[in-house]
């Protein structure tokens, strides 16, 4: 697996959850949102977020996956990201941060489809929403991720106003991981030497979960157009992986006195074709 420069455990999590069910086969675009949604290509995408208790959703990870080519692209979208929301009466988009796009107009999470969709340009075929407390049950019920930093650390958090980690070998519980995973999504403290070591320590812990032991949490959780027999079919060998990075077009900037990550359209258009590219 190559280094990943996005969210390294969500990665891990939706590719130990849902290949091969969800990519098994021709995608259905007929339902799928944004404006490019007639097109005729073999490429499959799933959307996957976690939204916390105020349903602000702060990870945001898309794949795409080509079944001919065996290959999983990832792209990690910071939760600050300027976006056009959905859910407008009117039909038109208010722009605001990524991270309201669940809970602006009650739109759920069809909200979050369609606002990532025109973002991108980009149909999304599958999409599930987790909520923070599963998310972190899920990290917990391995006993966390233990991971060693080469610097102390300070990060943004959820449920305070952030969490200092020491130089050294720490265990991260499953709000901790979340906390470092929008971090790395901005590309703040962790680069992609620190991105490949976690995801290849998540991926073994994951790996001695038994399905019987997620089940519970997944049949109460999951939102979206994903079912949970999709959810819960036995895995197979995972397909090579290729991230694809926002951190070169990030731009940082105060609208109408609020922060906000911007990008240009250009890049946004480059990145979205490259993401789904598979030569």
């Amino acid at each position: 697996m190559l280094p990943l420069t996005a969210s390294v455990f969500v990665a891990a999590l939706c590719l130990f959850l849902f290949f091969p069910s969800i990519f098994s086969g021709t995608p259905n675009h007929e339902d799928a949102a944004g404006p490019s949604a007639n097109r005729e290509d073999p490429v499959s995408t799933i959307l996957f977020t976690v939204k916390d208790d105020h349903n602000r959703i702060p990870v945001n990870l898309l794949l795409s996956y080509r079944k001919d080519k065996k290959m999983i692209n990832t792209l990690s979208i910071p939760r600050d990201t300027y976006a056009p929301i959905s859910g407008q009466d009117d039909g038109t988009p208010s722009y605001d941060k990524l991270t309201f796009a669940y809970e602006r107009n009650s739109g759920g999470a069809e909200n979050v489809r369609s606002t990532v969709s025109e973002l991108f340009d980009l149909p999304i075929d599958h999409y599930a929403i987790m909520d923070l407390e599963t998310f972190s049950s899920i990290i917990d019920s391995t006993g966390g991720i233990e991971y060693e930093l080469r610097d102390d650390i300070r990060v943004r958090a959820l449920s305070k106003v952030s969490f200092e980690f020491k130089k050294g070998m720490n265990r991260f519980n499953g709000e901790e991981v979340a906390a470092l995973l929008m971090d790395a999504a901005a590309g703040k403290s962790l680069d992609a030497q620190d991105q490949s070591a976690i995801l290849n320590a998540v991926i073994q812990q994951l790996s001695t979960v038994p399905k019987t032991q997620l089940k519970p949490v997944l049949l109460q959780e999951i939102e979206g157009n994903i079912s949970i027999g999709q959810l819960l079919e036995d895995r197979t060998e995972l397909p090579s992986i290729r991230s694809v990075s926002l951190l070169d077009g990030i731009k940082d900037e105060m609208i109408d006195g609020a922060y906000y990550i911007t990008f240009e359209e250009d890049f946004l258009k480059s990145v979205s074709k490259d993401f789904t590219s598979f030569d």
